[in-house]
């Protein structure tokens, strides 16, 4: 006679599905009928039982693949096969997976985990702690005694809290090697996060940049106080006293207008000369959009800004306003207290715009300006007789192997001689 299949089922298979009925069960109830200290008391026991069940998911998750359980099926891997049939994203539930590999080299931190004393985001910055230390090290104990000492530590702390603590576990238990050896790690951070910082900004066509960025720890906090100094509420309450009310804590919103007003007051005059001019924007102001409430102006780039703003700006940073007629001829060129080839640059910025070689959009900013009328044979830096070409044209233009040619349109084209 063949045994009920619920009496012959392994206590875990029985304590899942048990667990899983009542966890239904109680999701389904009605709280309204808690008390208050009821409600805290069990949210807290709520998240230290996701913890276990992670736990125990991740121990199956290390025994499914001793067990090479996806390869049975076809599979490329164990976390593959696990992804697919629990609709994980691949890489996530290749993380887990790896996770779970650590944990079961770590016992003391699974033990943990599984008591639900600390969480998967605990575990997960020890056990990664504990596998980066030096290989070379002389006293077997350490790994030990940091994993020791990092779950007494999580007890305590956060997970990025902790996470910044674990860099330096090794000045803690073991200061006699672990000084020298974090200050030299340090210091190497610091030369890979300065050496691979970027930033990526471009228009989204609305009217605004989208950008992020990635910068070493040091100009990273420097940004931020500069930015909170912005945001802060006694900032706030001085330029927008209009304001019913600041809020006290700075809000994404408020960090991005901050943002803003950094770069408004950015002094043009203290910044890097960029294609021989300070790195000013130049915004393009028609003759009847100057005196018009409605009217609308354009940056170099010749993306669109409202005529409003720009007199807003040129009132309060250093903006070159440039005046143009009806046929977009130079009428008038603002000065902010720059030389007088400084000036002729921006006229050939906001008359050319890119590159004058056919077909090059190379962009003013980075151009070099030229003379048609070579200077050493007496020609004269006036600016009419002046082009922007970018580095390679302006190579080419002074190339004795090659002609150039001077449009009606002032581009200019280039043949080899023969």
């Amino acid at each position: 006679m063949a045994r009920d299949s619920r009496h012959s089922a392994h206590p875990v298979c029985r304590a899942v599905a048990k667990s899983r009925k009542k966890t239904c069960s109680a999701a389904g109830a009605q709280l309204w009928t808690m008390s208050d200290d009821e409600v805290s008391k069990t949210l807290l026991e709520a998240t230290r039982l996701r913890a276990q069940v992670e736990a125990l998911e991740l121990k199956l998750a290390a025994e499914a693949d001793r067990r090479a359980v996806g390869d049975k099926v076809g599979a490329t891997g164990t976390a593959s096969w696990w992804g697919h049939e629990t609709r994980q994203d691949r890489p996530a539930a290749k993380r887990r997976m790896r996770l779970a590999e650590s944990l079961d080299r770590h016992a003391p931190t699974a033990a943990a985990l599984a008591e639900g004393a600390i969480s998967i985001d605990h575990a997960k910055v020890i056990t990664e702690c504990v596998d980066r230390l030096p290989k070379d090290l002389d006293d077997d104990s350490i790994p030990e005694r940091a994993e020791k000492h990092l779950l007494h530590e999580a007890l305590d702390l956060d997970p990025r809290s902790l996470a910044i603590l674990a860099k330096h576990v090794l000045t803690v238990v073991a200061p006699e090697i672990g000084e020298e050896r974090d200050a030299r790690a340090l210091e190497r951070e610091e030369r890979e996060a300065r050496a691979n910082a970027w930033l990526t900004m471009c228009p989204d066509g609305k009217g605004s940049y989208r950008g992020k960025f990635s910068i070493p720890t040091m100009q990273g906090a420097m940004l931020k106080k500069m930015l909170v100094a912005f945001a802060a509420p006694k900032h706030q309450a001085a330029v927008k006293s209009g304001e019913e009310q600041v809020e006290r804590r700075p809000s994404p919103e408020r960090l991005g207008d901050a943002f803003c007003e950094l770069i408004e007051r950015l002094p043009a005059h203290k910044l890097p000369k960029l294609g021989g001019l300070n790195a000013s924007i130049i915004v393009l102001l028609d003759f009847t959009g100057l005196k018009s409430d409605i009217g609308r102006a354009v940056l170099e780039t010749g993306e669109p800004i409202s005529a409003s703003l720009a007199r807003r700006m040129a009132c309060e940073a250093g903006l070159i306003p440039a005046v143009l007629g009806s046929r977009s001829e130079l009428l008038d060129l603002g000065r902010a207290a720059r030389l007088f080839t400084g000036a002729q640059r921006l006229g050939m910025v906001i008359t050319q715009r890119v590159c004058t070689a056919v077909g090059c959009d190379w962009p003013a900013h980075l151009c070099h300006a030229h003379h048609d009328d070579s200077w050493f044979s007496g020609g004269r830096t006036d600016f009419d007789r002046a082009r922007l070409l970018c580095p390679r044209h302006h190579a080419r233009i002074h190339d004795p192997r090659f002609e150039t040619t001077i449009h009606p349109d002032n581009q200019v084209t280039f043949h080899m001689r023969t």
